[in-house]
């Protein structure tokens, strides 16, 4: 005996496709089952909350896209410090740290500019993704940008000038002291730290908020869902 279709597990879009597709003929109760359903309120009012606690589930799924998108915007700024080094006679080098401290800075800068005017940097647009204010989903500005990336531009900076500190002292003394690596390797563990804590904050809630996303009051949502 053909064993009849559980319907009520039916999503709307899959009952309305069976109504338009079944032989009403052949099979009369299943027809009137499919339209029982479709005109239940209480299965509708089911499936549309179904629907929209998936598309929610969705609008926040943002992990991954976030890090094509960091991707993308390393790989852009790679070139750009390339084209930088040729128009200001620097020799471009991935092992010089001083020129990637810098270059972090400037991305931390840029990141600000973009989310503050567009909530999206070039690599955010191309993953269809966006920071928006937490409480309302409504677009950021600079001061909330800043205040998002304020711990990241800190520590960017201040790789920046302790690099070009080592650097200094290198050439002055010919060595660096063990003081100096001391405070190196104390300023790697705290980016370190941080990193780790961006990643574990934003695995761990439904939102995926990162912890520079409870500084700034942001979240980072789907663009095609909010539309």
């Amino acid at each position: 005996m053909e064993q009849t279709p559980a319907y009520s597990t039916y999503s709307l879009a899959a009952l309305r496709d069976c109504a338009e597709r079944i032989d009403k003929e052949k099979y009369p109760d299943r027809y009137q089952e499919i339209l029982r359903l479709l005109n239940d309120p209480t299965h509708l009012a089911e499936q549309r909350l179904e629907q929209q606690l998936s598309a929610a589930s969705l609008k926040y799924s943002t992990f991954w896209p976030r890090v094509g998108a960091v991707v993308c915007d390393g790989i852009f700024f790679a070139f750009v410090l390339y084209i930088e080094c040729l128009l200001l006679g620097v020799e471009y080098s991935m092992q010089d740290k001083f020129l990637q401290a810098c270059n972090a800075v400037q991305v931390a800068i840029y990141t600000i500019i973009m989310h503050g005017c567009y909530g999206q940097t070039l690599g955010k647009m191309m993953m269809d993704i966006k920071v928006v204010n937490d409480a309302d989903e409504a677009d950021i500005g600079i001061w909330q940008a800043l205040r998002r990336e304020s711990v990241t531009l800190v520590l960017n900076i201040l790789w920046a000038l302790i690099v070009l500190f080592v650097a200094v002292v290198m050439v002055l003394d010919g060595f660096v002291p063990d003081h100096i690596n001391s405070m190196v390797l104390g300023f790697t563990v705290i980016a370190t730290c941080w990193f780790v804590a961006e990643l574990l904050t934003m695995l761990l809630n439904k939102k995926r908020r990162s912890l520079q996303d409870f500084i700034g009051k942001t979240v980072v949502v789907r663009v095609n869902q909010t539309e």
